[in-house]
């Protein structure tokens, strides 16, 4: 570790602006981190919670104009959002050992360290694999091991949990709550909800708007929030929330039958079957949910129902007109500016995108993208409408108007199919809800007896309920 500083991260009235932008990013930003802090930051999306992240790290920083004063006591380790990004290596051992061989450490050495590391992040019976057949669960915790292995003193993390199933997302932070107990680390942690950092974190840092609300612990935080009704206060564990999960009004299945996939069977070039004799039945101007673990092919299964992909068994019937909202929005961005890639009007102003126009679409923020690859989609015109992850990228606040306008597309006439790793979204909005595992659906009921029929893979809202409070 680097030298006893008390304070491993300080900042005194930081202000950044990026290039071309009238607006601030960040503004007049002064706070402090003492050895050892585990802080939870939160915000809406663009409030600024990945620029200071990037700040924090110079090799990260974005280009702009910076003012006041940045100060970081020690090393620095960083883990985002999606693992992939950051790998060099093709293997678990390579990836491992490629910072500590850089760093001049022998081969014997390197070998321990690699060996003891990956022991202690779960990761032994991995050691020789690629890392392309590893879980995205697997993933994050090998990103998260390849940086510290190196010991850093400061850890910052940029939602690390968003692409994973609510077990995968339980494992990482579970390995995160040992690994700061064994090394007190000084964590910074981007978050949109609490739910499963409360019990680590000593504090909570609010950015609204790129400046600071608040920075305090996380009581007086959980106060404040809930005492202003603040519109972040839904980001709080539900046991500090007056909501009650009720999916009484979708207690059976209305509607018929749009989009029918039958004994579908499905393997990429040369690979295992991801899609395994699959029946799914999508229900009109329904709001139908499919969730399951990370690689089960939920996904995949969005890609054969729209045509992008063709199963080799099986069929796929419908009548009406698709379009499809993919796991990786930047796929469907194909032009220099968001104003050429959809018109602006009625549906980004639903959306809350208007002012974007002329931005180039990777310069936004990760809800921005989400909400304008969204509008693309919508503007399509499509009659069923399928979300890969639509909530991806979204604070709490973000969620409740996507909510809002899932339920009057359905009014106007459309029908919805999400996939999504959000159970408390899918309890929120499904209709129905089908559970995949292992390339099959293996239930498909209305929301309430599907959310009454799950005992560990559930929402904690629902979980709370069962418990009685």
């Amino acid at each position: 570790m680097g030298g006893a500083f008390m304070e491993k991260i300080k900042c005194e009235n930081m202000s950044f602006s990026y290039p071309a932008r009238a607006a601030k990013a960040l503004s007049d930003i002064t706070f402090s981190l003492d050895t050892g802090e585990f802080c939870a930051l939160i915000g809406k999306s663009a409030s600024g919670k990945s620029t200071l992240l990037k700040l924090l790290k110079a090799e990260l920083a974005p280009h702009g104009a910076l003012d006041g004063s940045v100060t970081v006591n020690g090393t620095v380790g960083y883990v985002g959002q999606r693992a992939e990004e950051g790998f060099v290596s093709d293997r678990v051992r390579g990836e491992l050992a490629f910072s500590p061989t850089n760093a001049g450490l022998d081969g014997d050495a390197v070998e321990l360290l690699v060996a003891e590391t990956a022991a202690y992040f779960h990761l032994d019976a991995k050691l020789d694999a690629e890392i392309r057949t590893l879980s995205g669960g697997e993933k994050q915790i090998l990103s998260l091991a390849a940086v510290m292995i190196m010991k850093p003193d400061v850890l910052l993390l940029d939602e690390p949990a968003a692409q994973l199933d609510p077990v995968s997302a339980a494992l990482f932070v579970d390995i995160l709550r040992t690994m700061h107990r064994d090394f007190h680390t000084t964590i910074l942690m981007a978050e949109h909800t609490l739910e499963q950092i409360f019990d680590i974190a000593d504090s909570v840092m609010l950015l609204d708007g790129g400046a600071l609300s608040f920075k305090t612990d996380k009581m007086t935080a959980t106060e404040r929030l809930v005492a202003d009704n603040h519109e972040m206060k839904a980001a709080l564990p539900v046991k500090y929330l007056d909501t009650v999960f009720s999916a009484d009004d979708r207690a059976e299945i209305t509607g018929d039958t749009v989009l029918s996939a039958k004994n579908l069977y499905f393997a990429f070039e040369k690979g295992r079957d991801v899609l395994c004799g699959l029946n799914f039945k999508v229900y009109e101007h329904q709001i139908n949910a499919v969730i399951g673990p990370n690689a089960c092919g939920k996904s995949t299964l969005l890609k054969v129902l729209s045509g992008v992909k063709k199963p080799y068994r099986g069929k796929v019937k419908t009548k009406d007109s698709i379009a499809v909202l993919p796991q990786n929005v930047y796929d469907l961005f194909t032009r220099d500016t968001c104003g050429e890639e959809v018109p602006f009007g009625d549906v980004t102003a639903r959306l809350g995108i208007d002012g974007i126009q002329d931005f180039h679409p990777y310069d936004i923020a990760g809800g921005q993208a989400q909400r304008l690859a969204l509008a693309k989609v919508l503007h399509t015109g499509a009659d069923i409408i399928l979300l890969d992850e639509p909530t991806q990228g979204f604070d709490c606040v973000l969620k409740q108007e996507l909510a809002a306008l899932l339920f009057d597309l359905c009014a106007e006439g459309k029908t919805i199919v999400i996939v999504t790793h959000d159970l408390q979204f899918a309890g929120d909005v499904a209709d129905v809800c089908a559970f995949m595992s292992q390339g099959r659906i293996v239930a498909q009921k209305a929301a309430k007896p599907f959310f009454e029929s799950l005992h560990f893979y559930t929402a904690p809202l629902v979980r709370l309920n069962r418990n009685g409070g």
